[in-house]
């Protein structure tokens, strides 16, 4: 009798798949963060930029030595150690009292990161037949959108929730910024951040009330005494939920409401001029998502091992399943990192110049784009959240599409265009899309476009997998953690240049360096070339 094969690879590439969803949750919430941070610790945007990319930077150095350490010990025990070491290190950036505590920590957080997907594919390389390595690829890579996409609606979402409406709305001692910006006249400032006209009139009210004397007493003065105008058009203030809820009320609203509302509208009078109520709310949100990191590393730990063969509850009809479907060659590890190999092949550059490009257009969705929307639309923390998920979750399910297609032109045309076609043209809409962002009417149009530009490029990510998969052979952690590591280069070399685009040429500058970006990773990706293997299999 004939034993049906067991499914633990499938548990293991979900188990695989909710580590992603981790990855992608710690690494992209200080987006919608990062102005409450900067207020919190009065830092600078370029001190924030060097915070971004402190991550890109680690994780890119990473990259190889991580996928090998795997290699030689193991993504089990690797992955496990690399999730809780990241979960920890989230949580010292929600303890950070200044720039260097912030900067070290992330730095440690994207050293930590670095392993995971070279150690997922390691697992997709030895756990999954060849024939499905594609949809099983896809999998992985939409948990780590998802969790991105979540991180930005759950963190708008989380900030406002942990300032109650307990909380003393007045301004304290040192919550001033930047009083400058309450004196200068409205047309002075960057045409990039466009004010509600409905706001000209408090505006006006708070200028003649200012003292810079006594900058906390005088605005205290104003939020206590003031009346707001009756024809204020609400819908385009942008009030997070609980300035909403207050304006729902009407008359009925409290006093201590109509106190906080002010305080709000205050907020969005004057942006950066003095630290917002939703400051508080950034440090426990942070710490919710890492130790919710460490629950899911022990949980990896637990369920999956190295092998199939490893594997309690695999039964040996499951592992001829997965061993049989496999090239020939590929049931042991390895005790080197073929440094010469990776150095020597045009193949693998080509490679990585796709993904150093990929990610210098694509890190504007999880880094810039909460800046880009309050300063050019002046929208509310929970909206960005919102306006930032959309992209991310929409492309998410296109990697599963992704998967699919890649695996289907692989079967049809060969690995060469089955993998290059996803990686190289799909590159196209990308840049048609953020070229046309400058030129859209509304923020919504905006969203739209960009997530047609997040859609395709996510088209392409388990293509790039199944490349290093297919070119790899016992090194697959290496070579994609090559790949990888050029990538976050990008990723880092984008947070500077992307901030003297926006210094120079304003929000606009910014969108076409990424569709520059995206042209040149295009054309890297259709000269790659899935058929041509680092060394032989043996």
């Amino acid at each position: 009798m004939n034993m049906k094969p067991t499914r633990i690879r499938h548990l293991v590439v979900f188990v695989a798949m909710l580590a992603a969803v981790l990855l992608y949750l710690e690494r992209v919430c200080l987006s919608v963060a990062e102005v409450f941070i900067r207020e919190d610790l009065h830092l600078d945007k370029l001190q924030m930029g060097w915070v971004f990319g402190a991550f890109f930077f680690a994780y890119a150095l990473g990259q190889v030595p991580a996928g090998w350490l795997s290699q030689r010990y193991g993504p089990r025990a690797m992955l496990a150690i690399y999730m809780l070491g990241w979960s920890v290190f989230g949580c010292f950036i929600a303890l950070a009292q200044n720039f260097w505590m912030l900067f070290l920590a992330r730095f440690l957080l994207g050293l930590s990161q670095a392993g995971a997907y070279p150690t997922a594919a390691l697992i997709v390389k030895r756990w999954v037949p060849d024939r499905s390595r594609g949809i099983a690829n896809s999998v992985i890579a939409f948990g780590g959108r998802f969790g991105g996409a979540g991180a930005n609606w759950l963190t708008g979402l989380l900030i406002v929730a942990f300032v109650p409406m307990s909380v003393d709305p007045l301004l304290k001692t040192g919550d001033m910024l930047k009083p400058e910006i309450i004196t200068q006249p409205d047309d002075t400032r960057r045409k990039d951040e466009e004010k509600s006209p409905t706001l000209t009139e408090i505006r006006r009210e708070v200028r003649a009330r200012f003292d810079p004397a006594h900058p906390e007493d005088s605005l205290n003065s104003w939020i206590r005494s003031a009346s707001l105008p009756s024809d204020l058009d609400w819908e385009n203030i942008g009030l997070a939920s609980d300035g909403r809820a207050i304006v729902k009320h009407g008359s009925a609203a409290s006093s201590e409401e109509q106190i906080r509302l002010k305080r709000l509208v205050l907020e969005r009078s004057f942006p950066d001029a003095f630290r917002q109520l939703h400051t508080d709310g950034w440090r426990p949100t942070l710490l919710i998502y890492g130790t919710l990191g460490i629950f899911v590393g022990v949980l990896f730990y637990v369920l999956v091992r190295n092998w199939p063969r490893e594997h309690p509850w695999v039964n040996e009809a499951e592992r001829k399943l997965i061993e049989n479907g496999q090239a020939a060659g590929e049931f042991s590890g390895s005790r080197s990192i073929p440094w010469g190999l990776l150095i020597r092949s045009r193949n693998q550059w080509m490679f990585s110049i796709n993904q150093f490009f990929s990610n210098m257009g694509w890190v504007f969705l999880i880094t810039l784009m909460p800046r880009f929307l309050s300063e050019r639309f002046s929208v509310s923390v929970e909206d960005r959240g919102l306006m930032t998920t959309i992209p991310l979750f929409v492309a998410s399910f296109a990697t599963l599409a992704g998967g699919w297609a890649t695996d289907k032109l692989s079967r049809k045309y060969g690995y060469r265009w089955g993998r290059a076609l996803p990686m190289g043209l799909a590159k196209l809409p990308c840049v048609i899309a953020l070229l046309a962002c400058p030129f859209l009417p509304s923020v919504w149009a905006v969203v739209i476009a960009l997530t047609v530009m997040a859609v395709f490029q996510d088209f392409g990510l388990p293509a790039v997998w199944a490349f290093s998969q297919d070119t790899g052979g016992k090194q697959v952690g290496a070579v994609l953690g090559w790949a990888n590591m050029w990538g976050n280069f990008g990723g880092g070399v984008a947070q500077i240049t992307m901030g003297l685009a926006a210094a120079w040429w304003g929000w606009d500058g910014v969108l076409y360096c990424g569709a520059a970006a995206f042209a040149i990773c295009g054309i890297a990706g259709m000269l790659t070339n899935a058929e041509e293997e680092l060394f032989e299999k043996g």
